[in-house]
């Protein structure tokens, strides 16, 4: 059975004031990326190129990008968005709620997840375009479900189909080593970026030529991300350094207090 992950109309963004506030300069980018980092981890801060630490995440954890901002400086930076589970590892989050963490990590210490772009990208001499008359057409099979998957050989399918309502445009079709035939299509009600088993549409058994799981650097412990510093956002939603002053404030104000109570019972 596949894993149940449609792709549907709505492009799914964060709740991050950063990006709203630059929304208009930042990319679509919606893929899945490996934590990369040189140093074993990656660091995740509040707003790119500001110096404010959010986490330390060691390299393996999974995030979805949805946006990437140029800051033409520090160069691109990817805006994700997660929880953290009970082992203390990050879960990838989309929701709109409370209590997720937003922040950005460069796209350098990101290493992207196969996905149908990599597919495409990997086959591009092996695809052949299609118009209206080389077009293949596809049919409900006999069981009454149509599997779609991010690509050929994929594991798993991500959706399923039981009613077509339309035909399926094919912009692209592809013969596996079996010799079946697959049809891409860039959208069908809801369902975005998907490829059908043309020889055998109600096939839901995945794992055809799956790539090989990249290299990744070495990740550090637990006990060395523990001991590394953060500065930006605390538990309860207040920076680090703004909490810092906030108690600052307060013993200044108390010592200041004192000090003039000192001086009115003297005088």
């Amino acid at each position: 059975m596949g894993n149940g992950t449609a792709y549907g109309d709505v492009i799914w963004t964060p709740n991050d004031s950063f990006y709203e506030e630059h929304y208009e300069d930042c990319e679509y980018v919606g893929r899945r990326y490996y934590a990369n980092g040189s140093n074993g981890y990656v660091t995740v801060m509040e707003q790119p190129d500001t110096g404010k630490i959010i986490d330390h995440i060691a390299n393996g954890a999974v995030f979805y990008v949805s946006m990437t901002y140029d800051t033409g400086r520090s160069g691109t930076w990817g805006v994700v968005q997660y929880r953290m589970d009970e082992n203390g590892s990050p879960v990838m989050d989309y929701g709109w709620e409370d209590g997720a963490a937003v922040g950005w990590i460069p796209m350098t210490d990101l290493l992207v997840v196969y996905d149908g772009q990599s597919f495409r990208e990997e086959h591009k001499g092996e695809l052949q375009e299609t118009d209206q008359e080389s077009m293949p057409r596809v049919e409900m099979p006999e069981q009454g479900i149509i599997y779609l998957w991010q690509y050929p050989g994929a594991e798993d399918w991500y959706n399923e189909l039981k009613i077509m309502e339309s035909d399926m445009q094919f912009d692209m079709i592809y013969k596996d080593p079996n010799g079946d035939l697959w049809g891409y299509c860039g959208y069908y009600y809801g369902n975005r970026d998907f490829w059908v088993n043309l020889s055998d549409p109600g096939q839901d058994k995945g794992g055809l030529g799956q790539p090989e799981e990249p290299t990744l650097i070495q990740a550090v412990s637990q006990e060395e991300l523990q001991a590394l510093p953060k500065t930006g956002r605390a538990e309860y939603g207040l920076l680090l350094p703004v909490a810092g002053m906030i108690i600052l404030t307060v013993a200044l104000t108390a010592s200041l207090i004192y000090v003039m109570t000192r001086k009115k019972g003297r005088t």
